[in-house]
């Protein structure tokens, strides 16, 4: 039974976080609130710029990899659109989505829900509070429109090189002509696919960050609390991301 009731608790904190973050967003718009830059800057940085590295490397091994066993394919079945076709799929629609979700759980989410643990547990949250400040829209409000940006620009960044790593490895190894890997990548992909293979990333930025400020809130007071919210980040946000993503599988 407390199980449950933390369970929804953990859900209504969840929405509150984004009510929040929407009441700050429309406040900045309306001339009415501010948005912490340096914070964003910083966010940008945890959430992007930290990340680009493994991604691109990632990526560049998943498009040889893909390649290669394409190559391997293609050269007992010379069918190069039967071949192509559902590789290009599975690297655009799950391969990169999933990639870039896990990674900025790990990086920016982590370290969300580590920072929001800690104002806990070292009490600064009272003096937030105190002061008239808002310890959700102080520490979520900056990183959240940071982690959606990242996610699409890695979302498009991971796509171009694992499909570039595809292309050069077919076009050097299998000799595939590139308008091949052309008419591949347009029978693989409708406009609608494209969609949700760039609204994806954005969905589980938003998820990740609800999971990494509600964890990071029921630290409570232990020091130890900060370490537990941030597995509990983790854990929580790499189960949401695949739950998700068999949720828009299930549902095509």
């Amino acid at each position: 039974m407390r199980a449950r009731l933390n369970a929804l608790e953990r859900l209504g904190l969840a929405a509150v976080t984004l009510l929040l973050c929407l009441q700050l967003y429309l406040g900045i718009l309306l001339g009415r609130a501010q948005l912490d830059l340096p914070a964003l800057a910083r966010a940008l940085r945890q959430a992007g710029l930290s990340v680009l590295p493994a991604l691109t490397l990632v990526a560049a091994a998943a498009g040889v990899i893909l390649g290669h066993q394409a190559a391997r394919l293609l050269a007992e079945i010379d069918l190069p659109s039967l071949i192509l076709v559902p590789v290009i799929y599975a690297v655009v629609m799950e391969l990169i989505p999933l990639l870039v979700g896990v990674l900025v759980a790990g990086r920016a989410g982590v370290a969300l829900a580590a920072r929001q643990a800690t104002l806990v547990s070292s009490g600064k949250v009272d003096g937030l509070l105190v002061s008239g400040i808002n310890p959700i829209q102080f520490t979520t409000g900056p990183v959240l429109p940071a982690m959606l940006a990242m996610s699409f620009a890695l979302c498009v960044w991971g796509n171009l090189v694992a499909l570039s790593a595809a292309l050069l490895w077919l076009w050097v190894v299998a000799d595939v002509p590139l308008y091949l890997f052309n008419d591949a990548l347009r029978q693989a992909l409708a406009p609608s696919d494209l969609l949700e293979a760039l609204g994806k990333p954005l969905l589980f930025a938003l998820v990740i960050a609800l999971i990494a400020t509600t964890n990071g809130i029921a630290a409570g007071r232990d020091v130890a609390g900060v370490s537990q919210a941030a597995t509990d980040t983790m854990i929580g946000a790499v189960t949401a991301i695949l739950l998700i993503d068999l949720a828009f599988v299930l549902m095509r």
